[in-house]
């Protein structure tokens, strides 16, 4: 746009009052088509506000009904159970922990949690860690969080159905030797699925699995156990070692008598004892 003024604008000039009068008289036009532009500007946003919002809704609709059919969807059952058994850990057990599967795929959705419900193998590993010591001030806590771990330990075999299990464990029963064997105790009903045991525990506990035979064990194929403080234990006595299909059996120890350890070492094709 021109301007009588042109020369003067960006400078420090100061207009004489006529001057002054001219430039008022000389941006009233400009002045209501600026206030015109704005109007029309916030029609637009409002317009395009509206827009959005029915963009948004129309968006979520059709993005709902996508999903139906989305191809995730019409997979196979047996499809999404081996993709959910892929996502268990290699190299361990399973954690009782709720960012790790097979906890973690049950709290995407109901559908998936449905699924790893059905899914024996999900639940055929499991590591567990004793209850952290507790202090006389925290007995009621610590019982609390015991019969949490056990009630814990039981529905997960109990999910397993007839699947070989493997189980590790690492307790040291410092302060509480009776909650260990109560976590032991909670083992005992799927004895006859266990497959590959890992012990990581004061001997004498192991008291609490010695009524257990070798007919007790017909899944039984490797045992580790090693000792977290010293102690006595009859190793005699301790007849499951004997399972028929035990072909691996580890043992680390500071004191035992090798004649006393009940096994087949016929059919041992593993064996490492310290």
């Amino acid at each position: 746009m021109s301007s009588p003024f042109a020369s003067k604008l960006g400078t420090n000039y100061c207009p004489r009052d006529d001057e002054t009068a001219e430039i008022k008289t000389l941006l009233i036009e400009p002045t209501l088509r600026l206030q015109h532009l704005d109007g029309e500007i916030t029609d637009l946003h409002k317009a395009i506000d509206k827009l959005t919002t029915q963009r948004a809704g129309l968006s979520a609709y059709v993005d709902a009904h996508k999903a139906l059919i989305s191809p995730a969807r019409r997979l196979p059952l047996d499809i999404i159970q081996e993709i959910f058994v892929t996502c268990l850990p290699t190299d361990r057990n399973c954690a009782m922990s709720a960012v790790e599967a097979p906890i973690l795929l049950g709290r995407i959705c109901s559908a998936w949690r449905a699924i790893s419900l059905l899914t024996p193998r999900l639940w055929a590993k499991l590591h567990i860690v004793e209850p952290l010591p507790h202090s006389p001030s925290a007995v009621a806590f610590f019982e609390k969080s015991l019969v949490q771990r056990i009630e814990a330990i039981k529905l997960w075999l109990g999910r397993s159905g007839q699947c070989p299990l493997s189980i590790s464990i690492n307790a040291t029963g410092y302060d509480s030797p009776a909650s260990l064997n109560q976590i032991l105790q909670a083992l005992l009903p799927f004895a006859s699925c266990w497959e590959h045991l890992n012990f990581t525990i004061p001997f004498p506990a192991l008291a609490t699995v010695s009524h257990l035979t070798e007919a007790d064990v017909p899944m039984l194929h490797s045992v580790t156990i090693s000792e977290h403080t010293l102690g006595q234990v009859d190793w005699s006595s301790l007849g499951f070692l004997r399972g028929p299909k035990v072909h691996s059996f580890r043992l680390s120890a500071n004191a035992f008598r090798l004649a006393e350890l009940p096994l087949r070492w016929e059919s041992l094709t593993d064996a490492r004892i310290d």
